[in-house]
């Protein structure tokens, strides 16, 4: 008993559990931190896999599709090394595209293959794709060609001829290494790997593995038995003989037969924790024979006391520098709250004097000088009441420097307690900024989007009451992208920051004001003395008007406009997405009445809301079985009356309500996300039409911007020429400056590839877009239609100045003019006089059906009958 009381063995006894107990929490948590990484990783690098293949794949069947229209438009002179120069087919991914006759003879590539004939009947893709009865797109295994010499993915399709009597298979081949340029950026380590398979299971393409043996092989593995019908799993693959165990991650494609696989070594997953494992083991060996030694020697005293003090001394060192070398402070105080051990990081944590600090000082001596703790006797009888509750408790100091301590304290048997100290300063700060981004927006410091909506939330919950109410105010700037496009988005920035500061400018204190999108703001409007609806209606009329002052940007005068709604709770929402729903609807009331205004929410809304929707259903349903018309609108030669060609403009002739306007049932298309597929429709419908034309007559169709941002539409145009077998010089595209105000860039190119086509582009509109004379020296246009606002204002001497100077460029940059919205005589003989050659309007005919058109103008119809 006399030993047990003994301080240095209750040192001992003490430290020894606690060095072993903490080295296997700390490597069995970082094993277990290490899994759940992997798992992530193979989580997020399998979909990214997959991702970036099904992109290729998704090109080289779209090119396949195109492949085959073109073909059947003329077999006899199709050539696949034609249409890849022209229309870029064979480009990107592609090695080459064949067509293989259905004798299994390759007769065409892109790569102009005139070596001896080439059998390919054997091939696996020839086969199966012959022999399928529906048509879709096979995914064979790889093969090494005979034409290109490499290791190739085939992808095949079956080929018709005119009459849609198969005529052959045409094969797009991507070479294996396409598919494996992703594995050096998946940093899967030593032992990953990425295997791409086909429905089958057949491995097309590998990395981390020998290709050599596994290419087309179908060899046993349990992705097969784990996936199943399914389309993800995650396993382990386990005691694979001389190989380690492997974290793998599966993926099926739902666009493609496709199968994607990730693996993970064992080795790769804990290397860094198994590292780490090796300096906590060597640590606690170290301390653990410390503690020992040190033990040893104190039974050893008896027998030899000289001996006995001089290990323990040799004990207290090592001991101190293992306290010393310690990345953390730690103090020890015993049930008397008397120090009994610290380190040196300790005292320079709370900025002791080292030389004031010794053993058996009480605990309220220690730190009576510190500046961190104001209350040290509160504090102390809080941790011990803490103490005598739970082993472990924790805490948190900030010193008025700004640094921040953390604390943790763990009970000692014997009473007393022992602490580490760690300096979180740094990592305080960042979750703090973390916390900021999490909340505020970083531009304008105003609160984001998540932050808007828990507002919202806590002012339901503390005003649930109808004679508590608050208002939400959602707000949209006008013109923005307008000025954001035009100065840059450096000078959008910066106007965007002004906008937050006059907000903040007009609400209230206790409202809130937030950034939710790029120009979208919003306020939360706090309970007052007055009627909500009549502050709220106060506060949006200042913003508006606050917001239209003009603003100085980098020395450019910028004048834009706001459009509000709002919506008041609880009388027009009780939960948040119906407020803020609310809300949108009052806003878009604002946009269409002209913007730069206010409204709030009415019932007559949400009823409008609910008709804009159903007629968006039922425009869909009418894209999808067909019943979108196109009616024509001639373009006629003043000068002889002749139809020179004819303008595809969009008709819904609804079952129940008869005709309806096109400006209603486009707008709704365009906020629906229908427009790509109506524009589509009716290009295809037109290029059908004009092959039942005169050959001298063109025809126009009309694109949106949203056709050039949400489809590929180079590839739609080059298949409703094929498809109709129309000559691409007949066909002309209308644009309008919104075209280049949506991706300027991009939009650019994707002109420029259609122009490549032969086909025609008119600048529609002409004259009333701010940017239309850049527009007409970024591309070469062949024809620029007037607006119909100059030839209504004919008439005045300054219209008639400006049709001068168009008539003029366009006679420099060598393009067709047409007036547009002719309607009486008199607007013919000024627009003949001024030398404008080309009209449309309500003069010589309304849009009519393609049976209704006539090819003479109504100028040349009166001479023949005078003539008669």
């Amino acid at each position: 008993m006399t030993i047990l009381r003994n301080a240095p063995l209750q040192v001992a006894l003490f430290f020894l559990p606690l060095v072993w107990i903490g080295y296997f929490a700390i490597t069995s948590s970082e094993r277990a931190d290490a899994v759940q990484q992997a798992r992530l990783q193979g989580d997020s690098v399998a979909e990214l896999f997959e991702e970036n293949t099904e992109r290729i794949f998704e090109r080289v069947d779209q090119s396949l599709l195109v492949v085959r229209a073109l073909y059947a438009q003329d077999p006899l002179t199709f050539s696949l090394k034609f249409w890849s120069d022209k229309a870029r087919i064979a480009t990107g991914d592609v090695i080459q595209f064949s067509l293989i006759g259905l004798d299994g003879y390759l007769f065409d590539t892109t790569t102009g293959y005139s070596g001896p004939p080439l059998y390919l009947g054997d091939r696996e893709h020839f086969i199966n794709v012959v022999s399928q009865a529906e048509d879709r797109l096979y995914v064979a295994k790889p093969v090494l060609g005979r034409a290109s010499n490499k290791w190739t993915i085939q992808l095949a399709r079956k080929v018709f001829d005119s009459a849609r009597n198969p005529a052959g298979v045409v094969v797009g081949s991507i070479s294996v290494d396409v598919v494996g340029k992703f594995y050096d950026t998946a940093k899967l380590g030593a032992g990953g790997t990425l295997v791409l398979r086909n429905a089958n299971y057949v491995v097309l393409a590998a990395r981390g593995v020998d290709q050599g043996t596994v290419l087309g092989q179908r060899a046993p593995n349990r992705v097969e038995g784990e996936l199943r019908d399914g389309f993800y799993a995650q396993y382990w693959n386990e005691n694979r003989p001389n190989r380690s165990d492997r974290l793998t991650t599966a993926r099926r494609s739902r666009v493609f037969p496709l199968i994607f696989t990730v693996g993970i070594s064992e080795q790769e997953i804990y290397s860094r924790s198994d590292r780490r494992q090796k300096v906590y083991l060597g640590g606690a060996v170290l301390l653990s024979f410390i503690i020992l030694t040190a033990t040893m020697f104190h039974w050893r005293r008896q027998k030899a006391l000289d001996r006995a003090q001089r290990e323990v001394r040799d004990f207290a060192s090592k001991f101190e520098d293992a306290l010393r070398n310690l990345p953390q402070g730690l103090s020890m105080f015993d049930g008397r709250d008397r120090l009994i051990a610290y380190n040196r990081q300790w005292v320079e944590l709370y900025g002791l004097v080292p030389e004031e600090i010794r053993i058996d000082m009480d605990f309220r001596e220690v730190f009576a000088k510190q500046t961190a703790v104001l209350d040290v006797e509160a504090y102390l009888a809080d941790l011990k009441s803490r103490l005598a509750k739970s082993e472990q408790t924790s805490n948190t100091v900030q010193f008025p420097d700004g640094r921040v301590i953390y604390i943790s304290y763990g009970r000692r048997e014997g009473g007393g307690w022992v602490a580490t100290h760690e300096d979180i300063t740094e990592r305080k700060a960042s979750e703090d900024r973390i916390e900021r981004l999490a909340h505020y927006d970083s531009l304008t410091s105003l609160a984001n989007r998540n932050l808007f909506k828990e507002r919202i939330d806590e002012a339901l919950a503390s005003h649930p009451r109808p004679d508590a109410p608050f208002a939400v105010l959602l707000l949209d700037l006008d013109k923005f992208k307008s000025v954001n496009d035009a100065l840059g988005h450096q000078c959008g920035d910066a106007l965007l920051k002004q906008v937050a500061g006059r907000i903040k400018a007009q609400i209230g204190d206790v409202d809130t004001a937030a950034r939710i999108g790029g120009d979208e703001f919003a306020v939360i409007v706090a309970p007052g003395q007055v009627s909500m609806q009549d502050g709220a209606a106060t506060l949006a009329a200042r913003l508006v008007h606050a917001i239209a002052e003009p603003y100085q940007i980098d020395g450019h005068p910028v004048v834009i406009g706001c459009s509000i709604g709002i919506a008041v709770a609880p009388e027009h929402g009780t939960r948040v997405d119906e407020i803020l729903r609310n809300a949108d609807l009052a806003l878009y009331k604002s946009k269409n009445a002209g913007r730069n205004c206010f409204h709030i929410y009415s019932a007559e809304l949400k009823a409008e809301a609910d008709q804009r929707n159903v007629l968006e259903i039922e425009l869909r349903e009418a894209i999808w079985r067909d019943e979108i018309e196109v009616f024509y609108q001639p373009v006629t030669e003043l000068g002889t009356g002749r139809v020179k060609s004819v303008e595809a403009l969009a008709r819904w002739h609804h079952d129940t309500r008869g005709f309806i306007p096109p400006t209603e049932f486009i707008a709704v298309a365009e906020a629906g996300g229908l427009i790509v597929e109506l524009g589509n429709q009716v290009l295809t419908k037109a290029c059908r039409d004009a092959m039942t034309m005169p050959g001298d007559v063109n025809v126009a169709v009309n694109l949106s911007a949203l056709q050039f941002a949400g489809s590929n539409l180079v590839d739609t145009v080059t298949f409703a020429l094929a498809q109709s077998g129309l000559p691409e010089s007949r066909l002309e595209l209308e644009i309008t400056e919104s075209v280049f105000l949506a991706d300027t860039q991009e939009n650019l190119k994707t002109l420029q590839r259609l122009k490549a086509l032969g086909v025609s582009i008119a600048l529609d509109d002409f004259g009333v877009g701010y940017s239309s004379l850049s527009y007409l020296t970024a591309f070469p246009f062949d024809k620029v239609k007037i607006d119909k606002s100059f030839i209504d204002r004919i008439d005045r001497c300054e219209t008639v100045a400006v049709l001068k100077s168009i008539v003029q460029l366009a006679r420099t940059l060598k393009l067709t003019i047409v007036a547009e919205g002719v309607e009486t005589r008199e607007q013919v003989g000024r627009l003949q006089s001024l030398g404008i050659p080309l009209g449309q309007g309500f003069f010589f005919s309304k849009p009519v059906p393609l049976a209704d058109l006539s090819w003479q103008g109504p100028g040349a119809r009166r001479r023949r009958q005078a003539a008669a």
